[in-house]
C-alpha cells in the first residue's frame, strides 16, 4: 500500500470518524448561501448575520520560497486554502486535525507540529490532538505513532 494510498484512507477516515461525532446542522455552501455572485452580490434570500471566522494564517515553512518563486500562484494558494480551511460544515480545527493526521502519516515533522499548532490556535484542545495521533496510528502503524510526538511540545 503506497504513502499516498494510505494518508487517503486516512483524512477519509478521519472526516468521517469527525463528521460522525458532529452534532447539529452546520450551514454548508451547497445550498449557495455563502457563494457570492456576480458583482460580489450573495444570491437573493440568503442571509448570513455572523461570518464565520477565517483559519489561522500561519503559513507553512515551505511557503516563503513559493511566494518569492511566483507571487501570483502563492496568492491563489492562500486564497484557496484560507477559504477551505475555514469554519465550514466541518470547524476549522477539524480540518486541521485531519491535515495534521495526513502529515503524520507521510512522515512530515514540520507539518504535524505547524498544523497541531494551528489547530490549537482554532480550538483544538490537547485530548483532540491526542486523538487525532492515535487515529494516524490506527492508519499509519508505529511509524506514524512516533511522527505523532512531533504534534506535542517538546516531541
Amino acid at each position: 500500500m503506497t504513502n499516498r494510498f494510505k494518508a487517503c484512507i486516512a483524512v477519509s477516515s478521519a472526516a468521517l470518524i469527525i463528521g460522525g461525532s458532529l452534532s447539529g446542522a452546520a450551514r454548508s455552501g451547497a445550498d449557495g448561501c455563502g457563494d457570492v455572485g456576480p458583482g460580489g452580490v450573495p444570491p437573493s434570500g440568503c442571509t448570513d448575520p455572523t461570518p464565520t471566522p477565517s483559519a489561522p494564517r500561519n503559513d507553512p515553512p515551505w511557503f516563503a520560497a513559493v511566494q518569492q518563486r511566483d507571487p501570483q500562484f502563492a496568492g491563489s494558494y492562500q486564497g484557496m486554502r484560507e477559504r477551505i480551511l475555514k469554519d465550514g460544515a466541518i470547524p476549522a480545527k477539524y480540518k486541521l486535525l485531519m491535515g495534521m493526521i495526513t502529515d503524520t502519516i507521510a512522515a512530515h515533522p514540520d507539518g504535524v507540529r505547524g498544523l497541531a499548532d494551528n489547530a490549537r490556535a482554532a480550538g483544538a484542545s490537547e485530548a483532540e490532538i491526542t486523538e487525532a495521533v492515535e487515529v494516524a496510528y490506527l492508519y499509519g502503524g508505529t511509524a506514524a505513532l512516533v511522527m505523532g510526538v512531533n504534534a506535542f511540545p517538546g516531541g
